[in-house]
C-alpha cells in the first residue's frame, strides 16, 4: 500500500529484516482460531485519564486480529487508555458497518479499525470522523485516506514477493500456479497478490499463474475452491493463499486428494493453525507479519493525538514481513514470530 516506513519526526517504528538477515527484528489476513465478538477491558494506568480507544477488526476468530487487539490493548493499558474490542466472525462490509455505526455512536475518544473495504467502509469512518472521532486504520485501509490520522499496515507488496521468490526457487522459474484470496477489495489482499504476480513476471517468467479465486474467509471454502482448481489446472505445482484461512483449506484439500509434498502450498500469516500445518509439511511457507506492533502503535499514536503530540504521528507506517518454512518452523530465531490464540 505504501513502501516502506519514512523518515521524519516521531518515534521510531521497529520491523521485520529479511529472511536471510534476522538481526533486530521486531514485526492481517489471518488464521483461523476461536475469539469472542465483543471486549471491553479497563485500563490501570493513570496517564491517560479518562481516554478510551475502541477497535473493531475485519473479523474476530482470526489470530491476526486477536493479535494485533492484544497489541493495542497493551500499550493502551500503558498509557492507561481504556480499550474496548467488538466484532463480527464475517469478514465483509455488511457485517463490519454496522458493528462500526453502533461503536461510535458510545463516542470512544479514539477508534481504530481495520477496514474490509476500502470503499464500503467509507460512509460508517465519515460518520465517526464527523462527529470528532479521531479514527486509525490497522491493516487495511480506505481508498480516501485523506482525514484518517494514521494508516498502519505491514508491506504487502514485498510479502507477495517474498511468496514469489520461494515458488520461484522451488519450482526451479517454470510452472503453473493459482491464487486463493479472501476479498477482491481489501487493500491488504490486493498488494499481496500484485506484489506476487508482479515478482513472477519480473524474476520468473516462465511460471504461470492459472487461476485466481476469492474464496471469502472460510476454510472449508478454499478446500472447495483449491479442488475445483486443480480439477481444471492438473498441472498446478503451487498455490499461494494471500491469508492463512486459505492454506488451511488448501492443506485439507492437499491431505484429502494425495497433493500434500506434491504441490507447494503457501500461505500468509501465522496463527496457531496455520503454525501446526506448517510444522506437519501441511503448509510449506508462510508470510509472517507483526500484528501485535500495529496495535501497539495504533495505541500509541492514538494517545499522541489526544494529548497535543499530533507531531509524533506518522501518517503513513510500514512494517516488513518475513517468510518461514517448514523447516523454519521450530527455529526459535522463526517461532517468536507466531500469533497468540
Amino acid at each position: 500500500m505504501i513502501r516502506l516506513r519514512h523518515g521524519g519526526k516521531g518515534r521510531t517504528v521497529a520491523f521485520f529484516a529479511s529472511a536471510v538477515a534476522l538481526a533486530t527484528v521486531l514485526a492481517a489476513c489471518g488464521s483461523s482460531t476461536s475469539s469472542s465478538s465483543s471486549t471491553t477491558k479497563a485500563s490501570s494506568g493513570s496517564s491517560g485519564k479518562n481516554l478510551s480507544i475502541a477497535y473493531v477488526p475485519g473479523a474476530t476468530g482470526v489470530a491476526f486480529y486477536t493479535s494485533l487487539a492484544d497489541g493495542m490493548h497493551a500499550e493502551a493499558t500503558k498509557l492507561g487508555m481504556s480499550f474496548s474490542y467488538q466484532g463480527s466472525p464475517q469478514f465483509s462490509p455488511s457485517a463490519q458497518t454496522p458493528i462500526v455505526d453502533g461503536v461510535c455512536t458510545r463516542h470512544p475518544s479514539a477508534f481504530v479499525i481495520s477496514p474490509t473495504d476500502p470503499v464500503a467502509l467509507a460512509p460508517a469512518v465519515d460518520n465517526c470522523l464527523n462527529a470528532g472521532i479521531p479514527v486509525l486504520t490497522t491493516d487495511t485501509t480506505l481508498q480516501n485516506a485523506s482525514r484518517i490520522t494514521s494508516q498502519i499496515t505491514t508491506n504487502n507488496l514485498q510479502g507477495g514477493q517474498l511468496a514469489a521468490d520461494f515458488v520461484g526457487q522451488k519450482l526451479n522459474g517454470s510452472g503453473e500456479v493459482a491464487i486463493l484470496s479472501i476479498s477482491a477489495t481489501a487493500t491488504t489482499q490486493v498488494l499481496r497478490e500484485q506484489g506476487f504476480e508482479n515478482e513472477l513476471k519480473s524474476k520468473y517468467p516462465n511460471i504461470k499463474v492459472v487461476a485466481t479465486q476469492v474464496t471469502g474467509q472460510s476454510v472449508s471454502a478454499s478446500t472447495t475452491a483449491i479442488n475445483s482448481i486443480m480439477l481444471a489446472h492438473p498441472g498446478i505445482k503451487a498455490v499461494f493463499s494471500v491469508s492463512g484461512t486459505g492454506a488451511e483449506g488448501t492443506a485439507a484439500a492437499f491431505a484429502a486428494n494425495g497433493d500434500k509434498g506434491k504441490v507447494l502450498n503457501v500461505g500468509f500469516d501465522a496463527g496457531p493453525n496455520t503454525v501446526k500445518l506448517l510444522k506437519s509439511g501441511g503448509i510449506d511457507a508462510t508470510v509472517a507479519q507483526n500484528p501485535a506492533q500495529e496495535g501497539k502503535l495504533a495505541a500509541e499514536y492514538a494517545y499522541d493525538y489526544l494529548t497535543g503530540k499530533k507531531s509524533q504521528i506518522q501518517a503513513k507506517v510500514q512494517l516488513n514481513d518475513l517468510l518461514i518454512t517448514t523447516a523454519d518452523a521450530n527455529n526459535p530465531s522463526y517461532t517468536k514470530y507466531f500469533y497468540k490464540a
